[in-house]
């Protein structure tokens, strides 16, 4: 029995993505020795939907991980790590913004 063709690139995802080149800070909490440490890092936005953002990072994030995307001077958006992968030696992320209810 044969696999079925994959879907074409437009039809695979959820939403329509469009660019987003920008720079972005993020953080990602971790619990370490019983305390939460913060841990700051920076990357290079990709691209943007309404229901997420792809972007690229030297930093190694996992697919479960919770991080902070800075939206302004004292504002987070909390996101969920979905996918990695590398391109040129750097980690390509895609992520699910939780938006407030």
């Amino acid at each position: 029995m044969s696999k079925p063709a994959p879907l074409p690139p437009d039809e695979r995802r959820r939403h329509p993505r469009i660019g987003y080149d920008m720079p972005l800070e993020f953080t990602k909490v971790v619990m370490e020795f019983g305390d939460l440490q913060r841990y700051n890092f920076t990357g290079k936005g990709v691209d943007i939907s309404p229901g997420g953002l792809g972007f690229v990072t030297d930093f190694k994030l996992e697919p479960g991980d919770f991080i902070q995307i800075k939206q302004g001077e004292d504002s987070y958006q909390t996101a969920e790590v979905r996918w990695v992968g590398m391109i040129d030696g750097k980690y390509r992320v895609g992520v699910l913004i939780y938006h407030d209810r």
